[in-house]
């Protein structure tokens, strides 16, 4: 096949978030599975993307066009990108592709993309990656998308991807009809988790002692990830050999965190690396012993399948789409109030049995449903459905 992945922010910007890294890996495999693949997507990260020529980019065999934003700083304060080149690109290009696989859905790429596969009957499957229905901050603008072009760019589509069942009934609210729905889930390179670091490589780099506990937080500091929860959290439990390890890129919330953390004197309890990626973030899931994601919403989390393949037990709110097969099968749940996490917290730092359990159960998981080969196969065979249908 000759497949088009069209997505706001593409690698090398993994700062930006879980979509970029799945847009990716699903690219990738589909590229190992012999097809043909190229990437539309924006010089968009923290900093410009630059390269010798934006429009013809080789990221690992992919053929990736980074079209120009008119303005960085706006995409990244109010997340509207301006790629204006895009659209004639897209129109004149568009027809060569035997199937479109559409990100998120509310950008300009999307608008564009809609048009003209729609107009040279072109199909396209859209995954909304937990942002299907408007809400969580700049809601009245996702309204007025929505109204002008989100629902045409829903219903169009072949098919849409609901990461969970949840997801899939704010399709439904959406008023995609039911037979267009397929649940497809989220995975990792378990590959990258066959062998792993030893243990001690992360303390060491960030002088923690080796008797002390590490609970670990991974992915994008936002105010929708609950980490002020997290800290409130913390502050509850004994910390005398525990530390709090928050990894990622600071989405303008950091500076709240180090407010809460200077009231509760925790400066010396709590670590921000920054953004980790390849064996370093390996290694600082290796040395932890649990995962948290207190977020006030969230879809999937890729990172607990992460943490998951290096054995490790979870702690994720009901704010979380897939709290209901990690409940008490591959960690805890809890409600989005500090004395539920802290205790969760204490629950598993008291009790290593419980979380080796956990650990080999999530492992499991991962490798029967989350590997992205597995993945990657079950998304072929739905873009031939939507082929044959032509």
């Amino acid at each position: 096949m000759n497949i088009l992945h069209v997505v706001p922010s593409f690698a090398p910007c993994f700062a930006h978030g879980g979509v970029v890294n799945a847009s990716y890996q699903i690219a990738k495999k589909q590229l190992e599975a012999g097809h043909d693949v190229s990437v539309y997507t924006t010089d968009s990260c923290d900093k410009r993307l630059e390269f010798e020529n934006n429009y013809n980019v080789d990221v690992d065999g992919i053929k990736v066009f980074y079209f120009r934003n008119i303005s960085n700083t706006v995409k990244n304060k109010l997340t509207i990108d301006t790629p204006i080149s895009s659209i004639k690109h897209i129109k004149k290009t568009i027809a060569k592709f035997d199937i479109v696989h559409i990100h998120e859905h509310r950008h300009s790429l999307a608008i564009a993309t809609h048009r003209y596969a729609k107009k040279n009957n072109i199909p396209y499957v859209l995954q909304a990656h937990g942002s299907v229905l408007p809400f969580f901050q700049k809601e009245k603008m996702k309204d007025i998308f929505d109204k002008i072009w989100g629902f045409d760019i829903l219903h169009d589509a072949s098919r849409v991807f609901a990461l969970t069942e949840v997801e899939k009934e704010q399709y439904l609210k959406m008023g995609v009809l039911d037979n267009k729905i397929e649940i497809v889930p989220l995975g990792i390179n378990l590959d990258e988790y066959n062998n792993l670091p030893s243990k001690g490589k992360f303390k060491t780099k960030y002088n923690i002692d080796e008797n002390n506990k590490i609970i670990l937080f991974l992915g994008r500091i936002h105010e929708i990830k609950g980490l002020d929860l997290l800290i409130k959290s913390f502050n509850q439990i004994p910390h005398d050999n525990v530390k709090l390890v928050i990894v990622g890129g600071d989405y303008g919330f950091k500076e709240e965190l180090v407010k809460l953390i200077e009231k509760f004197n925790l400066k010396d309890k709590i670590i921000f690396p920054g953004v980790l990626t390849g064996k370093d973030k390996i290694e600082a899931l290796v040395d932890c012993n649990i995962f948290v994601m207190p977020s006030r919403y969230e879809s999937f989390t890729t990172s607990g399948l992460e943490a998951m393949a290096c054995n490790k037990p979870l702690i994720l709110t009901k704010n979380n789409h897939i709290h209901t097969w990690v409940k008490d099968n591959a960690g805890l749940v809890c409600e989005f109030k500090e004395e539920d996490l802290s205790n969760c917290m204490k629950s598993l730092l008291n009790d290593d049995s419980l979380c080796e359990k956990f650990g080999k159960t999530g492992r499991e998981l991962i490798e029967n449903k989350y590997d992205w080969n597995k993945v990657e196969k079950q998304i072929e065979s739905i873009y031939q459905k939507c082929i044959d249908e032509y």
